[in-house]
């Protein structure tokens, strides 16, 4: 068995320093009086409250949008991403959007901000520099700067605070910085339970990417606060640790998805169910959670409940994904591979590029 608790082999199989940009999350949160300060000076127009957010972006400059989804939500707003080219027809001259893109050259968000003119909506713009910042400093329009020298996904804390401060300057939520800081505290304990000195067997962390390693990881959550964090676990597990994880959502996927457990046998083996819990989940979901799982519990390899932790929505959905992002880098390590590079992502925008 590769063992976990070494932390002389994890660094060494950590050239690129993922750790201390996955570590970081805390100290991202905590810039958000920075960052508030920042965006005060940028002349956002203020709108009516409770207006529609879109936020446009891909990838690790999406995921901060689905987090800000779930803060807003307990809010009465309404954010919704899209991923994707252009826009969605039914933007109009009462959106706000939001354009998010860490490198500033992401192809889908520059299509969507080429769309966004003719609607003459207000327009705001996250990033580090590239395309994006040129175009919103051609258009006067508001941008925040993100610090640089990072893989997107592991600007999370980043993004968010961003988002939701300028949201707040914008007068469409509520001022999060209570929330925020909160949730740093949340994640700083997090991560004294979970750093690389802890041993595996009272590591969270350690223990979910021993339960992933060699697998095919099947991640359901519920349709509240955890299902970005499906999205986020999904995500930094085929990035961080090059390896397949799908995701679903209770209630949908009795209606379908429970279905395929039946054929393949050798591949349902190879699976391993984990499944996120929250303290909000509605009765019926965790019901359906429970009894979901008895029924597959003889067709799969293995299944794990995971429990959210924290007292805000914010702090048990950051915090989740945090523990996730520790997992991923672990399982990285159980799987041989180096968690920063991304070749094919980088081959494939070469491609495109080129095209």
């Amino acid at each position: 068995m590769i063992g976990l608790d070494d932390t002389a082999a994890l660094a060494a199989a950590d050239p690129s320093g993922m750790w201390a940009q996955v570590a970081g999350l805390p100290s991202q949160l905590e810039r958000a009086p920075a960052v508030q300060s920042e965006v005060a000076g940028l002349g956002v127009t203020r709108v009516a409250p409770g207006a529609p957010v879109l936020v446009c972006g891909m990838g690790g400059s999406a995921i901060g949008g689905e987090f800000a989804a779930v803060w807003a939500a307990t809010h009465g707003v309404r954010v919704t991403v899209h991923r994707g080219y252009g826009l969605p027809s039914w933007v109009d001259s009462k959106t706000v959007l939001v354009f998010s893109s860490y490198s500033g050259t992401t192809e889908e968000t520059l299509s969507a901000f080429d769309a966004s003119p003719a609607l003459s909506p207000l327009r705001l713009c996250i990033t580090t520099g590239g395309v994006l910042a040129a175009w919103a400093q051609a258009a006067n329009l508001p941008c925040c700067s993100l610090p640089p020298g990072l893989q997107p996904r592991a600007a999370l804390g980043h993004s968010l605070v961003a988002l939701l401060a300028m949201l707040h300057a914008a007068g469409v939520g509520p001022d999060p910085a209570a929330e925020l800081r909160a949730t740093a505290v949340h994640l700083r304990a997090l991560w004294d339970q979970c750093a690389p000195g802890v041993p595996e067997s009272r590591n969270a962390a350690k223990r979910l990417a021993r339960h992933w390693h060699g697998s095919l990881a099947c991640i359901y959550t519920g349709s509240g606060c955890t299902s970005p964090v499906g999205v986020r676990w999904r995500g930094q597990i085929a990035e961080n640790a090059k390896q397949l994880a799908t995701h679903a959502v209770f209630p949908e996927l009795d209606h379908n998805e429970i279905m395929a457990w039946t054929a393949l046998p050798e591949l349902r083996r190879r699976t391993v169910l984990t499944v996120l819990r929250d303290r909000d989940d509605d009765g019926p979901v965790a019901r359906r959670m429970h009894i979901t799982a008895e029924i597959l519990r003889e067709r799969v390899g293995a299944i794990e409940f995971v429990e959210t932790a924290g007292a805000r929505v914010l702090e048990r959905a950051v915090g989740a994904a945090f523990l996730g992002d520790l997992a991923s880098v672990y399982l990285a390590f159980l799987n041989g591979v180096d968690p920063t590079p991304v070749a094919e992502i980088e081959s494939l925008k070469a491609q495109l590029s080129r095209a």
